[in-house]
């Protein structure tokens, strides 16, 4: 049997949260919130507000979404900034604990502006999707060949007929546009003339739809670590996947500080020759690690500095040792069992994207994919694949393009792997945004500490609604 190694790309995440959930739910309503303090958290609100699940047949019944709010220091408050921090299927709830908690979001907006929270539909606490998956892998394999592509493409399948079979229309209904309509929604409850909204990397896709369906109720929209205007699933991964290379170059390049003879390129070569060794003897404790650690620093260049050296002893010498260190002071989990999570990141993904790969597709696939990265290749191929085998799409996304919408803020990172540069680019570009460059490292910036530049471009948007001119942040 073939080992297949979990080589996850994280893509498209914003935020990444541990879970929390509660089995006291505050009062539902349709179109009016009843606020009631949070179980878990006085210093936070609860509500729950009921919206159909298909907008365009009362029929289908209605679902609830999920909201918490952390209110403004002065009441009552002027204005509420919402909150999206990505996945797709990140908790908002989460998000807003944190935010809160790390008392990141700057005083001139707390003051006056209460921050508010939601899980999108089928996500944590909005009616959530709930399909089997004990005896699925979901998180893709490591698809050296045609035979593991076919049996991910039929895995993928089956996966999607049982989903369906348990949860009917539901399933197709969490796509990208009834989340925004979800979120005029929330805007109608909260009596808000315009929505002042902040979407972190998949959450860019939230906030460029409300302004191209939405213009007249748009306030100020901020796009930070943007997706491309296109919804293609192949696309974002074939993008990703050379940014992740260059990240990785980068990462190598700086062997020579601990190993002044090391060569980037023969340490390259090396990785592949290990990944393929730890393959055929089916290593997958080993190869775990070592692929754990490469994937996170590669996407995260301050990891990337502290694995350089654990990582030219490992192949070097052999010595793992200090890539286990690494693993423990990280208190990364090499298994975290994200599976629920996963399911949803599909579903959402493949209610955009009207495209269902075949396995013929993706294995002609694989030379492209393998001349832009040797190494994560074989992991992205099946994040390319995501959508085979799922129920055609319902709502499938045009490529965004608007030009009456109001100028919005979108923020780009120059060594982010998960929405590389140049989709902010595009992005602006599509939707007649301000574009912004920070140099902030990874993936996504505002308030979390990165770019001290950044947080104060977005406060004075918030407040004054001015932009920057042609500065960046770099």
């Amino acid at each position: 049997m073939m080992t297949r190694y979990k080589l996850l790309p994280l893509a498209f995440c914003g935020v990444l949260l541990t879970a929390c959930s509660s089995d006291d739910p505050v009062a539902e309503s349709d179109g009016v919130l009843t606020w009631r303090s949070c179980p878990e958290d006085d210093s936070l609100d609860c509500a729950t507000l009921r919206v159909p699940m298909n907008y365009g047949d009362d029929r289908a019944g209605m679902i609830d979404i999920a909201l918490n709010r952390l209110p403004a220091i002065q009441q009552p408050s002027t204005g509420a900034l919402l909150f999206n921090p990505g996945g797709p299927g990140a908790s908002g709830l989460e998000v807003l604990q944190i935010l809160q908690e790390v008392d990141s979001v700057p005083d001139a907006i707390r003051q006056h502006h209460d921050l508010i929270g939601f899980d999108p539909r089928g996500v944590g606490e909005s009616t959530p999707i709930d399909c089997d998956t004990s005896d699925v892998d979901l998180l893709g394999d490591y698809l050296v060949d045609a035979t593991a592509i076919e049996a991910f493409v039929e895995q993928s399948a089956e996966l999607a007929a049982r989903c369906l079979e348990q949860e009917g229309d539901y399933l197709l209904q969490l796509g990208s546009m009834n989340v925004v309509r979800d979120m005029d929604s929330i805007r109608q409850s909260l009596d808000l003339p315009r929505l002042d909204f902040i979407g972190y990397s998949y959450g860019s896709r939230l906030a460029a739809l409300y302004l191209q369906t939405y213009p007249d109720t748009s306030g100020a929209v901020i796009l930070d670590g943007s997706l491309r205007p296109d919804s293609s699933v192949g696309a974002l991964a074939e993008g990703a996947l050379s940014a992740m290379q260059r990240n990785l170059e980068a990462l190598l390049q700086d062997c020579t500080i601990s190993e002044p003879d090391c060569d980037p390129a023969r340490l390259q070569d090396l990785l592949i020759e290990k990944v393929d060794v730890l393959l055929r003897e089916n290593r997958e404790a080993e190869l775990a690690l070592l692929g754990e650690l490469v994937v996170e620093a590669s996407q995260n260049p301050a990891l990337g500095e502290l694995l350089t050296a654990p990582l030219v002893s490992y192949l070097m010498r052999g010595d793992r040792s200090g890539l286990e260190l690494l693993v423990q002071l990280l208190e990364l989990d090499i298994d975290d069992g994200a599976e629920d999570d996963t399911l949803i990141h599909k579903a959402i993904l493949c209610a955009d994207d009207a495209t269902r790969p075949t396995a013929e597709q993706l294995s002609a696939s694989l030379p492209t994919f393998n001349a832009l990265s040797d190494l994560f290749a074989e992991a992205y191929i099946g994040q390319a694949g995501s959508c085979a085998g799922w129920p055609e799409s319902i709502d499938p996304l045009s490529p965004i393009a608007t030009g009456t919408a109001p100028v919005a803020l979108v923020i780009g990172g120059t060594s982010d792997a998960q929405t590389p540069l140049v989709w902010s680019e595009e992005m602006a570009r599509a939707i007649g945004g301000h574009y912004l460059a920070s140099s902030h490292q990874g993936h996504t910036s505002v308030f979390n500490g990165q770019n001290d530049c950044v947080d104060s471009i977005v406060t004075t948007f918030l407040l004054d609604g001015l932009l920057p001119g042609a500065a960046d942040c770099l």
